[in-house]
């Protein structure tokens, strides 16, 4: 059935024989489609006694993952549009957006109104609090003395309490126009200047329709996604798509690298059909795979599904053969919804590519101007119902990326004579860092307002884990050091974590042209030789002192408050990213590979001299 409104996806739910199937399987307790709908009505009559009206924009930050689903849900059958707001973005860029979205109102955890002042810069706007709140009796005791739950004064306005004080309405509402915005998701831009991509109605119900074709997705389906919710690769291809097609969406934790047994694990016990990841997740699966290769070998499971950013060919092959299964390849921009070209698991499907389109044309326009002819480069182009109408309140921006209806991507590419696209590098400043865009702009522009530095520049290079990895050169002001440590500290409030350089590289002077604009070519090769002159020099350094040194890079904590006592819970910035860069450096640098069983055990560096000392005897 062709779904063109939103509101026939909930009359199908309302009589669907599917209502006490499950709509989201968490790791302690399931939501059925029955409690789904029962909480997204009663959300709308809420909405009503409080006099919203359909293309009102709301801002949605909660860091919990069924009130994300269920409020983005809401509001789409209201006609409501979801400004998503990360609850981990930095209070900066927080403001930026709230001030560059014009918003009526605001769907928050308590603690982020009072961090990002929202009480007194919006008080004249809708809000609504989220409140966790906490059993003081475990559910069967409470069962037993049947008692209801307390609603304390603090309590009785916020989410979910205010579920109390309505009745589900089932009254149909307005259809919502195709043309109408679903969603506002903010992507590039310095702080000063956040992009917002707007996505209509009819770009979310159009690209439903694609994805649920090119993944072969039924009412059975059941879709393992754990990424990132206010990203579009989690909130579009996690709760929405299994909504649209009444399947289940298995979300039992967020990825970490503490979680990669429960991953594997999580494949059969939730009896998974669909796994939507990004390639680093597979290349920490591919590094972890000891004991682990037949945890796709399932009755149930059909694919994996990688979204994001690029597949290396290399990777895809050796997945598919230490894991027996397929991988569907994606490429696709925020700008484009979730996907736009799709490599298969059906024929016509040719690994190292990123497929053919569906649903929408492709073209590669060369320098000059022209359409390339078959395996010339040039700069990729889509049109399809699918594509974004613009950025919020950017006419140029917009401009600069939209004519006559193409999509200018900004990434080169090639078609060879069968008609499959492959990536082959970018016109666009930006570095996908295991799936996540990183703009070095935005980068560089808060390293610069570092007092003790002169000029900077961000950019990035290759990593065998996450494809790229986001670097700084830096030049001081004149007699000033700098540690690389104190810039993170310094970094840490201004920017979200993917943001923070993983490497940092000082210089007295930067290249530059005949313009005065840094050559980032020339530093690419300074950096590169500096990387040669650290990694030589460290050989002949203690076992211990080159454990703190690497902890020191990978974790971006001074090395002189670093013991070896301390831990994975210990030292900030240990985080899965963090992990894998410290793994991979100590195998660099004293020629070794460690075991599965031992990276998931590294959890200290005691224990990482532990195993590294054994490792170095058996060598």
């Amino acid at each position: 059935m062709h779904i063109s409104n939103i509101s026939e996806v909930f009359e199908t739910l309302e009589h669907s024989k599917f209502q006490n199937h499950t709509f989201l399987q968490e790791k302690s307790k399931n939501i059925s489609y029955k409690q789904l709908l029962n909480d997204v009505n009663k959300l709308c009559s809420y909405f009503q006694k409080n006099d919203l009206k359909p293309g009102d924009k709301i801002i949605l930050s909660t860091t919990n993952d069924y009130y994300t689903a269920l409020f983005f849900i809401a509001f789409l059958k209201y006609g409501i549009v979801t400004v998503f707001l990360d609850p981990e973005v930095q209070s900066e860029r927080a403001k930026a957006i709230i001030k560059k979205s014009e918003v009526n109102g605001f769907v928050m955890d308590v603690a982020l109104f009072t961090s990002r002042h929202i009480d007194s810069d919006n008080a004249a706007l809708f809000h609504l609090k989220i409140h966790e709140e906490r059993q003081k009796k475990g559910k069967l005791l409470n069962r037993l003395l049947k008692q209801k739950k307390t609603i304390t004064p603090e309590t009785k306005s916020t989410f979910p309490s205010i579920l109390d004080t309505v009745t589900a309405s089932h009254k149909p509402l307005i259809k919502i126009p195709p043309s109408h915005l679903a969603y506002i998701i903010f992507t590039s831009g310095t702080t000063a200047a956040p992009k917002g991509v707007r996505i209509t109605h009819e770009n979310l119900l159009t690209h439903l329709h694609t994805l649920t074709k090119a993944y072969h997705l039924d009412h059975e389906a059941r879709i393992l996604n754990i990424l990132m919710l206010y990203h579009a690769d989690g909130c579009i291809q996690g709760p929405l798509l299994t909504l649209f097609n009444q399947a289940t969406w298995v979300r039992p934790f967020t990825f970490d690298v503490s979680n990669i047994e429960s991953l594997f694990n999580a494949i059969y016990k939730y009896r998974v059909t669909h796994f939507i990841t990004v390639p680093t997740v597979l290349s920490f699966m591919e590094k972890f795979k000891d004991s682990y290769e037949d945890s796709f070998q399932t009755e149930d499971f059909k694919c994996v599904i990688s979204v994001a950013s690029k597949l290396e060919e290399k990777l895809w092959y050796d997945f598919e053969a230490i894991f027996k299964t397929q991988i569907i390849n994606v490429y696709g921009l925020t700008e484009t919804v979730a996907g736009s070209l799709f490599c298969t698991i059906n024929p016509p499907c040719k690994k190292g590519t990123i497929g053919l389109p569906i649903d929408c044309k492709a073209k590669i326009i060369t320098e000059n101007g022209v359409e390339a002819k078959a395996n010339e480069e040039g700069v990729l182009w889509l049109k399809g119902n699918h594509i974004f109408k613009g950025y919020l309140n950017d006419e140029e921006a917009t401009k600069a990326i939209l004519q006559e209806g193409w999509l200018i991507t900004g990434d080169i590419a090639v078609r060879d004579t069968k008609g499959f696209y492959k990536i082959v590098g970018r016109t666009k400043n930006t570095i996908n860092a295991g799936g996540i865009n990183v703009y070095p702009e935005q980068v560089t522009e808060m390293i610069n307002t570092n007092p003790k530095i002169l000029e900077s520049i961000c950019l990035g290079i290759p990593d065998t884990n996450f494809g790229e990895k986001l670097v700084s050169a830096i030049v001081t002001k004149p007699n000033i050091t700098l540690e690389k440590t104190e810039l993170i500290a310094f970094l840490r409030p201004l920017l979200e974590q993917s943001q923070i350089p993983k490497d940092v590289f000082f210089f007295e002077t930067l290249p530059k042209g005949l313009s005065g604009k840094i050559q980032t070519n020339e530093v690419l090769k300074l950096i590169i030789s500096q990387r040669k002159n650290i990694k030589t020099d460290t050989l002949n350094e203690t076992h211990q002192h080159i454990i703190k040194a690497s902890a020191s890079e990978a974790f971006g904590v001074a090395i002189d408050k670093i013991t070896m006592m301390d831990t994975s819970k210990s030292l900030e910035g240990w985080d899965s990213m963090g992990h894998l860069i410290f793994i991979t450096s100590l195998e660099q640098q004293f020629g070794i590979q460690f075991s599965t069983s031992e990276m998931m055990t590294i959890n200290s560096l005691k224990t990482t001299e532990a195993i590294l000392s054994q490792k170095l005897k058996d060598v």
